[in-house]
C-alpha cells in the first residue's frame, strides 16, 4: 500500500472511530439508570403480523423467512426519470430492499409549502419500488444527517422564536407535526399489509438520547404517538441497529439470546463519502466484510450508500458539493464498480439459501472438517432447511487444503479447496431442493439458486477457470433416476456431480428424478460476474454473458432485455439464456466500433451581469427590511448567496474601519463575499474577512452593498435543542462604523435590506456577450451544448467547471449544483434523462465573475457504456 493509501485509510479509521464513539456514548435516563441505546426492533402492529413480522433468528415477510439485503438509495438525490433504472441495477446485484431518507427541506423547503410531486414524489417511488418486487425501509425523520444541508430541517425553523429541535418543544413539534400530517400518509399507504413495499420505518436519526427502542422522553413518546396515529403499522426504530464499516467486527457469533428481534445493521457503511470512483481493494474488503455477516448469523443489512446520487440545487451540506458518489457499488452516473460484485454474490446466496440464513443458530458440525488448521469453520443450522458450513481463510496469504465431510455414516467426501486471503467459502448440508432431491453436501461456491417451482431449480455453481466443482445430492430412496454426463452413483443411493470450469463459457447439466428437475450450471468466476437473474413474465431467466443486463420487457412472448458493456470492457462474451423449459439458447454479441466524442466545446456564450444590487441606485424597495442584517435565509430564501445594503453618512471625511461583529466572533463559519462601496468593489479577498477601511466623504451618502455566498450548511449531526445560532451564513449585525485612528466612538450601521438568491437565471434580457468586464462580480454565463446522438452508446458526460471559481450550473433548467467539487471529481454530472440530442443549454452562475472559456462539456470514459437490446422468445412454465 502507498504512503498515500496508508494516510487515506489512516484518516478514515480516525473519522469513522470518532464517529462511533461519538454514537456509541451510553447517556441514562435520568433517575431511572435506562441505557439510552439497544439495537431493538418496536414489534409490527398485529394487522402488520402476518406480512411482516420478525423472531430472533430472523425476519419474515409474507409468513416466509426472508433474509434483508437492503440498498440505501435517496429519491432526492436521482431524478425521477432514472429512478427505475438504478433500482434495476440495485436489484440484478441481488438487493431485495431499498432504503431512503425523506428529507424535510426537500419536501417543505418554505413553510406550509408541501411538494410531493415530480421528482420529490414519494408515493411514486414507493409504488415502482413494489412494481419491482422490492421492499422499502423508509426514514422519516424529522432529522437525517446524510451530509444533507442542515441535516434535512428547513432553514425555517431557525427563525421560529423559542424553536428547540429534537426535543419536548411545543413549537418543534407543531412543526413536524404539519409534516408528519403529510407524510406519513404517504408511508402509510405504502405498507406490505396494504399491497404496497414498505415493512419498516426509522423515527429520528442518531439522537444521542435514544437509539433502538428507548423511550426516554416525551419527544419521543410524541413520535410515536403521532407517526402511529397517522397510520404506521409496521415495525419501527429509532436509529442505530449495528452501524459500521465493518458491522459484524470479530464476533464469532452474532446471535442474543436477550434480543427480541434479528440482527440488522441499518447502515453498513459502503465505502465513505469522501471517495469518487472504485476504490483499491474494497471489492475484497467489503467482500469478506459482507460474508462474515452471513457467516456469524447476520439476518440483513442496509448498505449505505448502495448509490450515493447526486445533491442537486442547494442541497449539499459543507462537506459535500454537488457529487455524493461515496465511491459506492453503483456510481453516481449509473457506472457498476468491483464492489457492486461483491456484493452482489452475497446477496444472491443470502436470498438463495434464506430459509437457512433467518431462522438458524451457531453450531459446530463434527461432520465437516478442513486439513488446514488456518481455516476457521463454523456452521449455521437451520430445523428443516439443512444447513450452511463457512470455511474462512484468516490468514493474508491463500491456502490449499481438503475438506472431508460424512453424512449419518453413510457419505464420505473428500475435496480439494483453495481460498485466498480473508475469503469466506459457503457450504451448503443437506438442502432440500424438491420434495424427492437433496443437495447432501456442496463443497462447491453456490452463486445462486432458482425456484422455478416446487420440483424445478437451478442452481448456479462457480469455481476457478480449469479447476473441478462437485456436489452431492440425494434422491429419495425407491425412486428411479437416470445419470447423464456429469453426474455418477456412488453408494446409499447417493449421486455425485462434478465438472471442470470452463473459462469461456457456461456448462449445463440435467438431474432429473420423475417429473422433478434440477438444472445445474457451472461457470468461472469471472462469468460468475456476468451472471444475471432476470424476470421473463412467468419465471426467472439466467442469463450468462454481459456485462450488464438491465431492464427486460415482454411483448407477445418475445423479452427484450438491455445490455451494457463499460467502454473500458475488454472482453466480449457469447450471451446464454437459460429458461425454466427448455435448452440453453446461444446469442453472439457482436462488436460495436463506435464513434466516441469525449470532448465537446461549448458555443454561442453569452453573459448576464448578476451584480447589480451591488449599484447605489438599485430599487431594493421589496427587500427585507430589518435594523441589523440578519442571517442568510431570514427572508425564506434556501439558496447559497444573498445580498445586503445599507446607506452609509460620515460627519467628517476620512478612513473608517467597518467591522461585522458576527464574523469577527465566528470565523469558523467559512464564507465568501464581497463589499461594494458606491457600486465598486473595495475587498481583495473572495474569502469574507471581518474587517474593511472605508475612505468616506464628509455629509454624503455612501451606498455599501454585501454579497454572501456559502459553501453549504453544517448537517448539525447530535444537535438538540437551538439551531437558531448554529451554523451561521450571511452577515447578522451590529455592524458597525468607527474611524480608523479609534477616535469618536463606533456607529451602528441601521436600516439594512436584504434578499437572498441569484437573480435571475432564465429571464431573456441582460445578456451580451462574452467580454473580459465582468471580473471579481457575480455573474451568469449561458452556453449551447450540441451533443451528438450515438445509438448504441450511453457517454456520461461532465461539464468541467474547475477553470471556475464558486458557483453553481444549471442544465436544460435544472439546478445540478455546487462547486467546486469537494471530491476527486473534475465536473458536474449531466444526468442523461434531462439532456437531449442536438441543442442544450447550459447556465452558469459564476460568483466571481471567472472566465469560462476554459469549460467544456467531456466524456467520463470510466462511466460510459456501449448500449444494446438482446431479444429471444420468452418459454412459458408449465
Amino acid at each position: 500500500m502507498s504512503i498515500c493509501n496508508i494516510k487515506s485509510e489512516l484518516n478514515r479509521y480516525i473519522l469513522l472511530t470518532l464517529i462511533f464513539f461519538s454514537v456509541s456514548i451510553t447517556y441514562a435516563q435520568p433517575g431511572t439508570g435506562t441505557p439510552s441505546r439497544n439495537d431493538h426492533i418496536f414489534p409490527a402492529a398485529a394487522v402488520a403480523k402476518p406480512y411482516i413480522n420478525y423472531d430472533a433468528r430472523g425476519f419474515l415477510i409474507n409468513g416466509k423467512r426472508a433474509f434483508i439485503a437492503s440498498a440505501g438509495m435517496e429519491y432526492a438525490r436521482v431524478p425521477r426519470g432514472l429512478w427505475k433504472d438504478r433500482l434495476t441495477r440495485l436489484k440484478r446485484a441481488g438487493f431485495n430492499t431499498v432504503e431512503m431518507y425523506t428529507f424535510w427541506n426537500f419536501h417543505e423547503e418554505k413553510e406550509g409549502q408541501f411538494n410531493f410531486t415530480g421528482d420529490h414524489d414519494l408515493n411514486a417511488y414507493l409504488q415502482l419500488v413494489k412494481s419491482m418486487g422490492m421492499y422499502a425501509i423508509v426514514r422519516v425523520g424529522p432529522y437525517y444527517c446524510g451530509e444533507w444541508s442542515m441535516g434535512g430541517y428547513p432553514i425555517w425553523l431557525k427563525f421560529k422564536p423559542g424553536m428547540k429541535v429534537r426535543e419536548d418543544n411545543p413549537q418543534f413539534k407543531v412543526a413536524v407535526g404539519k409534516f408528519f400530517d403529510r407524510l406519513m400518509p404517504i408511508v402509510a399507504k405504502n405498507q406490505v399489509h396494504r399491497g404496497g413495499s414498505v415493512i419498516m420505518v426509522q423515527l429520528e436519526n442518531e439522537h444521542r438520547a435514544s437509539w433502538g427502542t428507548i423511550v426516554p422522553n416525551d419527544y419521543f413518546k410524541f413520535l410515536i404517538s403521532k407517526t402511529t396515529a397517522l397510520g404506521l403499522q409496521v415495525p419501527y426504530f429509532f436509529s442505530g441497529l449495528h452501524p459500521g464499516n465493518d458491522p459484524a467486527s470479530e464476533y464469532d457469533n452474532l446471535d442474543d439470546p436477550d434480543r427480541p428481534n434479528p440482527w440488522f445493521s441499518t447502515e453498513y457503511w459502503g465505502v465513505w463519502i469522501t471517495n469518487y470512483g472504485p476504490q483499491p481493494d474494497d471489492s475484497t474488503l467489503y467482500d469478506r466484510r459482507t460474508w462474515k455477516i452471513l457467516a456469524h448469523g447476520g439476518n440483513g443489512y442496509n448498505v449505505y450508500m448502495a448509490h450515493g446520487g447526486s445533491n442537486f440545487e442547494f442541497f449539499n451540506d459543507r462537506e459535500m458539493a454537488a457529487s455524493y458518489d461515496y465511491g459506492a457499488a453503483v456510481g453516481q452516473a449509473g457506472d457498476l464498480r468491483p464492489l457492486y460484485y461483491s456484493f452482489k454474490r452475497a446477496n444472491w446466496f443470502a436470498h438463495s439459501f434464506r430459509e437457512i440464513l433467518a431462522n438458524s443458530q451457531n453450531t459446530i458440525d463434527t461432520r465437516v472438517y478442513a486439513s488446514d488448521t488456518a481455516i476457521k469453520v463454523n456452521s449455521r443450522k437451520s430445523n428443516h432447511y439443512g444447513s450452511v458450513v463457512f470455511f474462512d481463510n484468516q490468514d493474508s496469504v491463500p491456502h490449499q487444503f481438503t475438506i472431508r465431510t460424512h453424512e449419518d455414516g453413510d457419505l464420505n467426501a473428500v475435496t480439494q479447496a483453495e481460498l485466498a486471503p480473508g475469503q469466506i467459502m459457503p457450504c451448503i448440508n443437506n438442502y432440500p431442493l424438491t420434495p424427492n432431491i437433496r443437495l447432501t453436501w456442496s463443497p462447491a461456491y453456490v452463486y445462486g439458486m432458482l425456484s422455478h417451482t416446487d420440483r424445478s431449480k437451478t442452481l448456479v455453481i462457480q469455481g476457478k477457470a480449469g479447476n473441478d466443482v462437485e456436489l452431492y445430492l440425494r434422491p429419495r430412496t425407491g425412486l428411479q433416476y437416470s445419470v447423464g454426463a456429469g453426474f455418477s452413483k456412488i453408494h446409499n443411493d447417493y449421486v455425485k456431480f462434478k465438472a471442470t470450469v470452463s473459462a469461456t463459457q457456461p456448462s449445463n447439466y440435467i438431474f432429473n428424478v420423475g417429473e422433478e428437475r434440477v438444472r445445474i450450471i457451472v461457470v468461472s468466476n469471472e462469468l460468475a460476474d456476468r451472471t444475471w437473474f432476470v424476470e421473463n413474465g412467468s419465471g426467472t431467466d439466467v442469463v450468462i454473458g454481459p456485462d450488464y443486463a438491465g431492464r427486460a420487457t415482454i411483448k407477445n412472448n418475445i423479452t427484450s432485455l438491455q445490455t451494457e458493456r463499460p467502454w473500458k470492457s475488454a472482453t466480449y462474451y457469447p450471451t446464454f439464456i437459460y429458461q425454466p423449459k427448455g435448452e440453453p439458447e446461444v446469442m453472439v454479441d457482436k462488436s460495436h466500433k463506435l464513434k466516441r466524442d469525449s470532448l465537446i466545446t461549448l458555443t454561442n456564450w453569452r453573459q448576464k451581469d448578476a451584480s447589480q444590487p451591488s449599484q447605489p441606485n438599485f430599487d431594493d424597495s421589496k427587500w427585507k427590511q430589518v435594523k441589523a442584517p440578519l442571517q442568510m435565509g431570514a427572508d425564506g430564501d434556501i439558496t447559497s448567496n444573498a445580498w445586503y445594503r445599507t446607506k452609509l453618512k460620515a460627519n467628517e471625511p476620512g478612513k473608517y474601519l467597518l467591522k461585522f461583529s458576527w464574523i469577527i466572533r465566528r470565523m469558523d463559519t467559512l464564507q465568501h463575499g464581497a463589499i461594494y462601496l458606491d457600486g465598486k468593489r473595495i475587498d481583495t479577498s473572495e474569502l469574507f474577512k471581518p474587517t474593511i477601511e472605508l475612505d468616506l466623504k464628509a455629509n454624503t451618502e455612501h451606498s455599501l452593498a454585501v454579497f454572501m455566498s456559502h459553501i453549504g450548511r453544517n448537517k448539525l449531526i447530535f444537535k438538540v435543542g437551538r439551531i437558531d445560532t448554529l451554523d451561521i451564513k450571511g452577515i447578522v449585525g451590529p455592524v458597525t462604523l468607527q474611524k480608523t485612528d479609534g477616535t469618536g466612538k463606533p456607529k451602528e450601521v441601521v436600516n439594512w435590506r436584504m434578499k437572498g438568491g441569484q437573480g435571475e437565471a432564465y429571464s431573456t434580457d441582460g445578456w451580451k456577450p462574452l467580454s473580459a468586464n465582468n471580473a471579481n462580480k457575480p455573474t451568469f454565463y449561458r452556453a449551447t451544448l450540441n451533443l451528438p446522438a450515438v445509438k448504441g452508446s450511453l457517454t456520461i458526460w461532465r461539464v468541467n467547471t474547475t477553470s471556475l471559481s464558486n458557483g453553481s450550473v444549471w442544465l436544460n433548467g435544472h439546478n445540478i449544483g455546487r462547486y467546486p467539487e469537494k471530491i476527486r471529481i473534475w465536473g458536474h454530472y449531466l444526468p442523461e434523462n434531462w439532456l437531449k440530442p442536438g441543442k442544450n443549454e447550459i447556465v452558469i452562475y459564476e460568483e466571481n465573475g471567472a472566465q469560462p472559456t476554459k469549460v467544456a462539456v467531456q466524456a467520463e470514459t470510466e462511466a460510459s457504456r456501449e448500449t444494446g437490446m438482446l431479444q429471444y422468445k420468452t418459454k412459458v412454465l408449465q
